[in-house]
Order: structure tokens, then C-alpha cells, then sequence
């Protein structure tokens, strides 16, 4: 069982790099990272928690846990309002990146609900594989572990990654000035998905790897389409 302390220097990156640990909230993150043999250092709960929740906490069985008070869970949890229940978990050990698998590519990310939705969303379309450049916000952030609910456990590779890497794929860049995705064929060629920053779009230096330009097709008055939303309706067309 780890300190408190040890839990709360988590909430830098810093230290969740140092210890190889990050933290997960919620029952629905906590139960996911059981169902997948997540390596769960420690849990914590309130005992309000423990009584609105026994079926969870029955799930628990050898991992090391223990009851806090209200005061206690809200010093660990980075969260403004916790949920009752937090546990520290090793950072996964992914499998090695598959070169024969599509990716996701994400230029710079920097919100942690987009990052959290687009790692469930890409798993929603069985794209399981995402790379980051390493400007993009850190993945095992509490926020986008929060957002993502569970998606960093079902992940097969998660990590930084350079487009120079990217070899044999055709590079696809998600930009409102590019062609509609109806009209795209990829002809069963390997793809690479290019997001780009929510406030800049797609980087400098990440056009010239691109092959084509792909957008959705605006059939409204709305401003703009958030970055997770917009990959959703990609990869809708993508993975048909």
C-alpha cells in the first residue's frame, strides 16, 4: 500500500514519470482496470462510498485498500469533487507498435476532455493504436484518465511518437479546408489519422508528412467542431 503522500505527488507529471504510477477515480475506471489486470498498486474509499458501493469493492479482493475520510480523499484526489473511491495503478506495458495496424496521431493535443474522448472514441472504431507528439498534454493526466473512463486499459499502444516514424502509411491530416471524407478512398491502405491542436489545427512541421487533407463537410451555421467530434466522424467513414 502506498503513502498518501506518494499518491498525491502523482498529481504532477513529474512523479507519475519518476514512480511509473498514475491515478484513476471513479467505480467505472477502477472496475475496468480490474477486469483488465491493470497493475493496481492501492485503493482508497470513503466508507459513505463503501456503502452506497459494495459490489465494486467486492471486486477488489487481494489489492491493497483501505478507508479514508471525506477530508483525506479530497487532499488525494486531484478532482474538484471526487468520487468517494481513487486507486494508483502502474502505467500500463503496452505491446510494440504494430506497423501493420492503423494509428492516430495527435499533433499537439493539449485538453485533457479531448484527449480522454478520443481515446474512447477511438476504441469505439477498433482503432487501438495512438501516437502523441511531445508537445501534446501527457496521457496519464487525472483529467484525461477521467475523461477516457477505463480506455487506457484496453489500449494495445499508447505513446510519444515521432511522424518521421510513421513509414508505409498513407498520412491522412484532419483539416476543414481538405477534401470531404465521403469522397476519400484509402483502398485498404494502412492510414495514419493526423488531429491536430484544438486552438492551431495541424502543425508546421506535421503538414509536410501529409498525404491528403480530410474534412467534414459543413452542412450548418456552428462555428467549429470540437477535436474529439471531429475524429469520431472520421474514423465513422474510415472504418466502414
Amino acid at each position: 500500500m502506498i503513502s498518501q503522500k506518494q499518491v498525491k505527488s502523482l498529481h504532477l507529471r513529474k512523479y507519475r514519470s519518476l514512480n511509473n504510477q498514475f491515478i484513476v477515480e471513479g467505480s467505472r475506471s477502477i472496475s475496468s482496470a480490474i477486469d483488465a489486470k491493470a497493475r493496481i498498486d492501492s485503493v482508497f474509499y470513503t466508507l459513505d462510498f463503501s456503502k452506497k458501493n459494495p459490489t465494486i469493492l467486492e471486486k477488489l479482493n487481494k489489492i491493497p485498500s483501505g478507508i479514508v475520510s471525506s477530508k483525506e480523499i479530497r487532499k488525494l484526489s486531484p478532482s474538484t469533487n471526487p468520487s468517494g473511491i481513487l486507486a494508483t495503478c502502474k502505467i500500463p506495458k503496452f505491446e510494440s507498435f504494430n506497423k501493420n495496424k492503423n494509428i492516430i496521431f495527435l499533433d499537439n493535443v493539449s485538453d485533457p476532455g479531448n484527449l480522454g474522448t478520443i481515446l474512447r472514441t477511438a476504441l469505439w472504431f477498433g482503432i487501438d493504436q495512438i501516437g502523441y507528439s511531445s508537445k501534446s498534454i501527457d496521457p496519464y493526466n487525472p483529467k484525461v484518465v477521467r475523461s477516457a473512463m477505463g480506455a487506457h486499459f484496453s489500449i494495445s499502444w499508447l505513446g510519444e511518437l515521432s511522424l518521421d516514424d510513421i513509414k508505409g502509411y498513407k498520412i491522412l491530416g484532419a483539416d476543414h479546408r481538405g477534401k470531404s471524407i465521403h469522397t476519400i478512398n484509402i483502398d485498404n491502405q494502412r492510414w495514419a489519422l493526423i488531429m491536430g491542436s484544438e486552438a492551431r489545427g495541424i502543425s508546421k512541421s506535421a503538414h509536410s508528412h501529409i498525404d491528403e487533407l480530410i474534412g467534414i463537410p459543413k452542412v450548418g451555421d456552428g462555428e467549429s467542431l470540437n477535436v474529439g467530434v471531429s475524429m469520431g466522424i472520421l474514423l465513422h467513414e474510415l472504418t466502414k
